[in-house]
């Protein structure tokens, strides 16, 4: 059990999240019920997968007022999160069991998602607010806002973008989303990022972006922060702005500790 604000939610989760490709009421719907099952004693959404000892389906139910207000768009007064975000999962395989029975909603993990839930030794996990999900807008704001949760209290947080494919979903297409994305996370976290692109194998197109993540505690040194040299433009997203550099900015910053100067500035420390 976490706290009223705050639950674990595992990195195979995240994973098969992304995967999903699903709205921003999908994800706050399933993120709302994933809470719920990590504050209630005698639920663990891995056993979702069994039966319980007397063979019958482990189905939760909980108030649809309670899940809104967990990850719902404060103030709003109805359940059209959830209705909407119901109509979102329907395909993706998710819940075996997901319907409404007048002011409660139950509901059980597929066995893809129960077993995602699982916890395990040195696995790695993010412990999210439910308060910030609430407050994020778009599908690529809650996926941003998760990996970053999960490795920003290392000395050198770094991630890389779920989801970034030259066929599918190429950078140069999908960029703007994610910078937007940074933009309200870092706001809202107090973070400043670096997007460096990487090329696949072949030298031809981005095939992943790396993200690090600058703030009060990180320890970035000399020389590692931003690169040397970059096949792809490197950008930055901080006090809500994104810039794209030039080489001539790259050169410029790379003995850079601080996205905005090259070390703390005791005024304006996340920098």
């Amino acid at each position: 059990m976490s706290s009223p604000r705050h639950y674990r939610c595992e990195e195979k989760v995240v994973q098969l999240l992304e995967k999903k490709k699903l709205s921003l009421n999908a994800l706050r719907l399933v993120h709302a019920t994933y809470h719920h099952l990590d504050n209630h004693p005698g639920w663990t959404p891995s056993h979702m997968k069994l039966n319980d000892k007397f063979g019958n389906e482990r189905i939760c139910t909980a108030l649809c007022s309670i899940l809104c207000a967990t990850t719902g768009s404060p103030g709003a007064n109805d359940i059209s999160m959830i209705r909407q975000g119901m109509r979102d999962v329907e395909d993706a395989d998710l819940f075996r069991v997901l319907e409404l029975n007048g002011r409660r909603l139950r509901f059980r993990y597929s066995f893809a998602l129960a077993d995602a839930t699982a916890h395990y030794t040195k696995a790695k996990f993010a412990i999210l607010d439910c308060g910030i999900i609430a407050q994020l807008r778009s599908p690529w704001q809650i996926e941003f806002y998760t990996r970053a949760e999960m490795v920003q209290r290392q000395r050198h947080p770094m991630f890389y973008l779920p989801r970034v494919c030259p066929e599918k979903e190429p950078w140069s297409e999908t960029k703007r989303r994610w910078f937007s994305a940074a933009s309200r996370v870092g706001d809202i976290l107090g973070h400043h990022y670096v997007f460096i692109p990487e090329l696949d194998e072949l030298c031809e197109h981005v095939a992943r972006v790396k993200v690090k993540i600058v703030h009060q505690r990180t320890q970035w040194s000399e020389g590692r922060l931003f690169p040397r040299r970059a096949a792809e433009p490197v950008s930055i997203v901080a006090n809500g702005k994104s810039q794209t550099l030039t080489r001539q900015d790259l050169t410029r910053r790379k003995n850079w500790t601080r996205v905005a100067g090259p070390v703390p500035d005791a005024a304006n420390p996340v920098q």
